[in-house]
């Protein structure tokens, strides 16, 4: 049986082993004439009879030398290994242009694999003293041995690039932020953010600067690498700045004034020196969008599209039937309001559950937003909620478009639960609003009766004078017996607890509709955390999650109610200072605390 479980075990240890061949070549894309640059052939298998391509237009100066890495790791008994081979050769450039070095060939399990071309380009390159150096990768690059006043600005500098200059409000714009260096840089630091007043900005994903690439700008070689990418959303119109980035940019420098030494000419001695370099400004120019606005018109801007459905139109009274309208494409998505609807009015009608799924790229904004409406019809009959619209304005064609949903006719029957009491079949709720404005008959055979002409004296008088003192006596009482509640502290705070937390969710959901995260995720834990001491009578210097679920339980609260709620406090915690995810986002953890706070409100009351 060990014998066995051995053979099983290799055979799935092979499994997890086995991937795809990837034969890949690679090299500068830009280099300099006369620069010694690597060539590298690398393949994640064991390979053989590798077979390198025609170089001819570089010296091959050594190589090909070989060398090998692997890494095995067990995670949750999932066994995986990571192998590669590599073939490297030292070229150099000897003449200016384009070339394509074709691609090399190995063999693995008797079959034959092609690495991709490599494309060079050689160009001339500015004129200077010259030193090797041997930078991270292995790469030798060229590198200045001047003092610190010959380094120009030219040398080291940072831009902002926009997208585009010119721009209607809500309309977005791409800002990178990219640096530039013929050094080599060691470390950054002390970077000061623009200045993004006038808009509204969301980061877009940018690779970690581990390393930097070469580029080939007025015919020198460049270090380059971005920094930062925003996507800007203009709010104002007229001129508006994009103020500068400020950086703290250190790199080695060459040691040419102290007395050299053989260790120095061996190990290529060198300083390291920093200097704040300061980015260009851009100025950003917003026009108004036209003045032909539709009527409906709330601000969506971009290339959109719009629909709406209805999950069920013949249903029973006191059944929920749901409206989803959808706005997708292109635009300032996460900011479009809900389209304007007239529901009927035998229709209970809740506020819309919002959600979206947007992803920033490059492009804009792109995704979608959802609305969705729960109904709940109250009488039987036949309903039509009326065809509504949605206008944005489409950026590609610089004019207003409105798309169109609806009409929608919903069947309502009456549910055999239903026990309200119909007074006339023939009229439904709509149809009674209006029965006061027809025609009325005339009454016949009136009698008229003499008033008296004083109040004073009269039955009506000693009815409302009773009346009075009655209601005199019974405001009394109840003001008694609150002045009693009142000195009852924990009372009055387990009252009002349910009330209290309201107040803190609106202002946590003022701040979720102003995009403040930090704000948001902590009224909402101040929302959670007094709701559980007003409710408990729980001190505040002595609140605490044990304290907090022993409470609970004694109060024979659901297990399931009381995870929830602790666990949407530790959800806001996280949330402040890790990426967020699907769990953390502001419209479920706010949603999901207003649900939880309902079903303790029933349990504690």
């Amino acid at each position: 049986m060990k014998r066995w479980y051995f053979i099983v075990f290799l055979i799935f240890t092979k499994c997890a082993f086995s991937q795809d061949v990837s034969f890949r070549a690679s090299a500068p894309e830009v280099v300099e004439l006369g620069q010694q640059f690597r060539l590298i052939y690398a393949i994640n298998a064991k390979a053989d009879n590798f077979s390198a391509p025609a170089i001819n237009a570089f010296s091959v100066l050594a190589g090909p030398s070989t060398s090998q890495s692997s890494n095995v790791s067990i995670v949750n008994g999932k066994v995986t290994q990571t192998f590669e081979l590599r073939y490297t050769y030292v070229v150099q450039a000897n003449k200016e242009g384009a070339f394509i070095i074709p691609p090399a060939e190995v063999v693995v399990n008797k079959k034959t694999y092609k690495s991709n071309p490599v494309k060079i380009e050689v160009i001339k390159g500015a004129p200077k003293q010259k030193q090797s150096v041997t930078t991270p990768s292995g790469i030798n690059q060229t590198s200045q041995t001047t003092d610190q006043d010959q380094i120009s600005k030219s040398d080291l500098y940072i831009k902002i690039y926009v997208s585009k200059t010119k721009v209607h409000q809500e309309e977005h714009v791409v800002a990178t932020i990219k640096l530039f260096s013929k050094l080599n840089i060691t470390r950054l630091d002390n970077a000061k953010l623009p200045s993004l007043q006038g808009f509204i900005a969301e980061d877009l994903e940018v690779p970690p600067l581990t390393s930097l690439n070469r580029e080939r700008i007025n015919d020198q070689i460049y270090l380059t690498g971005v920094l930062k990418k925003y996507l800007l959303y203009p709010q104002k119109t007229g001129k508006i700045v994009i103020e500068p980035f400020e950086l703290d940019v250190y790199y080695q420098k060459p040691n040419t004034r102290r007395s050299r030494s053989m260790f120095d000419d061996f190990f290529g001695a060198v300083d390291s020196e920093g200097r704040k370099v300061i980015s260009n400004s851009v100025v950003i120019n917003v026009s108004e969008l036209p003045d032909n606005k539709p009527y409906n018109f709330s601000g969506a801007v971009g290339k959109l599209q719009f629909s709406a459905t209805v999950d069920n139109l013949k249903v029973k009274t006191n059944d929920a039937v749901t409206l989803r309208v959808k706005i997708a494409g292109n635009g300032n998505l996460k900011y479009i309001n809900p389209p304007k609807i007239e529901f009927p009015s035998d229709f209970d009608v809740y506020d819309p559950k919002v959600s979206d799924n947007i992803k920033y790229t490059e492009g804009g904004a792109v995704g979608n937003k959802t609305f969705e409406y729960l109904m709940i019809p109250r009488h039987a009959g036949n309903f039509t909620i009326p065809a509504f619209n949605f206008s944005y304005f489409d950026t590609e064609t610089d004019q207003y478009k409105t798309r169109k949903a609806g009409p929608f006719k919903i069947d309502v029957t009456k549910s055999e639960t239903d026990t309200t009491v119909t007074v006339s079949s023939a009229f439904t709720k709509e149809d009674v609003k209006f029965f006061g404005q027809d025609i009325r008959f005339i009454k016949n055979n009136i009698q008229l009766k003499k008033l008296n002409k004083f109040i004073f004296g009269s039955r009506v008088f000693y009815i409302v004078y009773i009346l009075v003192i009655i209601i005199f006596l019974v405001v009394l009482l109840f003001r008694r017996m609150k002045t009693k509640e009142n000195e009852n502290v924990m009372l009055v705070k387990n009252k009002k607890a349910n009330k209290f937390a309201r107040k803190r969710l609106n202002i946590a959901s003022g701040f979720m509709k102003q995009d403040h995260k930090e704000a948001f995720y902590e009224e909402l834990v101040k929302a959670l955390w007094g709701y559980i001491s007003d409710k408990l009578g729980i001190s505040v210097a002595s609140l605490s999650k044990d304290n907090a679920r022993t409470e609970m339980i004694t109060k024979n609260v659901d297990a399931e109610y009381i995870d929830q709620i602790l666990n949407i406090i530790d959800r806001c915690e996280y949330a402040r200072y890790a990426p967020v995810t699907e769990e953390t986002k502001m419209d479920t953890l706010y949603n999901d605390a207003i649900k939880v706070i309902s079903k303790l409100q029933q349990k504690l009351r």
